[in-house]
Order: structure tokens, then C-alpha cells, then sequence
């Protein structure tokens, strides 16, 4: 018998998925970071209807309990020199109080079962 919201090490785990708008659209790129107190991350890409899922290393879904939220602009490699490169934002419009965990304000805590949290950004 298989049990939704578990798996076999213990850990509670439920899925969890969204929607991010901006201004009531659809953000179309950037990812969406969860961060519990415990330390414990998980992130998803955006898709171009501005839906996550998230997925860990316990399959899709999370560890239940209580995240911060971020969602960063995608970045790309920019090649600075030969010798080293760094990840560089491109052009966004995610405000940048969202793209702090200190900032963000948003918190969710995750419980048993499908969890879903949509993240309506304002400027």
C-alpha cells in the first residue's frame, strides 16, 4: 500500500506547483526558489505560462514544512575572460524585492497532500 505525501525514508514529501504573475501576467521566465529554516532547497523554472512545479531529490515534491519563497531572473554564462566566467542576470522584469529571501515576503508553509501557491508579484 503506497501512502501520497510519503516515501520510504520517513521524510513527508507533497507536491507542490504555481502559478507567477506579474501585474496579472504570466511571468514567463525566472525560477522559483523555496528555502526551509532547516536548509533544505528546492527550485523550478518557470514555464512559459508562468507555472512551477517543484521536484528534489524525493522525487516531485518537497519535505512538508515551512519555505521562504524567492523568484530570480534566469541567468546566463557570460565569459569574462579565458580564464574565468561568472552568471550574469539577463534583463528582467521580476522586481528585485522578490529575489531576496529577506525581502521577498513570501512564506508558505507546505502540508500533506498537493499543495498549490501562487506568487501574484506587484511592483
Amino acid at each position: 500500500m503506497v501512502f501520497c505525501g510519503c516515501n520510504t525514508s520517513g521524510v513527508d514529501i507533497s507536491k507542490v506547483s504555481g502559478t507567477v504573475t506579474f501585474e496579472g501576467q504570466p511571468v514567463s521566465e525566472g525560477v522559483v526558489c523555496f528555502m526551509s529554516d532547516s536548509g533544505f532547497g528546492a527550485t523550478a523554472v518557470l514555464s512559459e505560462d508562468g507555472s512551477y512545479q517543484l521536484g528534489s531529490q524525493h522525487g516531485q515534491g518537497i519535505p512538508n514544512g515551512t519555505y521562504k519563497v524567492t523568484v530570480m531572473p534566469v541567468t546566463e554564462d557570460v565569459a569574462e575572460s579565458e580564464a574565468r566566467s561568472y552568471k550574469a542576470p539577463k534583463r528582467s522584469d521580476i522586481p528585485t524585492r522578490y529575489q531576496d529571501f529577506a525581502t521577498s515576503q513570501l512564506e508558505f508553509a507546505v502540508g500533506a497532500g498537493t499543495q498549490v501557491f501562487d506568487i501574484q508579484m506587484t511592483p
